[in-house]
């Protein structure tokens, strides 16, 4: 008989009820529930006590590192929500330790699954030259922005904890950027310029739409390709695909995510003296 996989959930915050419903659309079994409201640290004992052979982070970026080094030190297999780190040094850092490690490193990054994204991996020629748009418009209140999320020293900023999707599907699609052209913005909208060995992409990522409102649209050569209207990804029903790959020992490698992570930082070094390069 198959083993049914085992999961221990780090975080209980707005993302969990996807990740529930998706351990038990694949048949696995969530063992253990912590939530770092009740101790910071409080995870080192859950994953080193723990039977599951799988750890998911769902808790506030800052921790991503720490909890994934820990998971890792146990030799479980990690699932880490969006960004996997808010700088390249964290990357880096875990990219190291899975190395030596019997556990391996995946993150949600589940636009990676969406229909439009299949279509644009088979109909777009990277040698081709390309005119893009990135326009990123979402309804966030000011609940959001009191708590972790609107503090930069724990979310890492906009670009990294909602720019993570689209920089990401930009590098994957197109390839790294090879110059950012500008860059300037506020708390709640950034926007700029990047260009490519066959692109130009100008972006805009925004949390002042109205509910309304909300659009996550690449125009890709005068086409526009609206990935969610919704409230939020979550709601695309996308995680089940994320965790099919994962119990399969396949998903998106730190290495994957180190290209997009050292494009943020740089956008942001960039913007923080004056925003042009």
């Amino acid at each position: 008989m198959k083993k049914e996989p085992g999961f221990v959930l780090i975080g209980t915050g707005f993302i969990m009820p996807r990740h529930v419903e998706a351990i038990n659309a694949i048949g696995g079994k969530i063992k253990d529930v912590v939530n770092t409201a009740y101790g910071e640290y409080l995870f080192e004992d859950v994953i080193k006590h723990t039977s599951a052979e799988n750890v998911v982070i769902l808790a506030p970026n800052h921790f991503h590192r720490a909890m994934v080094r820990n998971a890792l030190y146990w030799g479980k297999s990690v699932l880490c929500e969006k960004p996997l780190g808010i700088s390249t040094k964290e990357v880096e850092d875990i990219i190291e330790l899975e190395k030596t490690s019997k556990g391996k490193v995946f993150t949600v990054l589940q636009l990676r699954h969406h229909p439009l994204v299949k279509r644009l991996e088979r109909e777009i020629d990277p040698e081709d030259d390309h005119e893009i748009t990135i326009y990123i418009n979402v309804f966030r209140d000011q609940k959001y922005y009191s708590g972790w999320k609107g503090d930069d020293r724990k979310s890492g900023g906009i670009l990294f904890n909602l720019g993570s999707h689209y920089f990401d599907l930009l590098v994957h699609l197109f390839g790294v950027p090879e110059k950012i052209l500008a860059v300037e913005g506020t708390e709640k909208t950034m926007e700029g310029i990047l260009e490519g060995k066959n692109f130009l992409c100008n972006w805009r990522i925004s949390t002042d739409a109205t509910q309304k409102e909300q659009q996550r649209v690449f125009q890709i050569d005068g086409q526009n390709y609206n990935f969610s209207s919704k409230d939020n990804l979550s709601y695309e029903s996308l995680h089940r695909s994320v965790y099919e790959d994962f119990i399969q020992g396949k998903g998106i490698a730190p290495s994957e995510v180190l290209p997009a992570t050292l494009l943020i930082e740089n956008i942001y070094d960039i913007f923080k003296n004056g925003g042009v390069h």
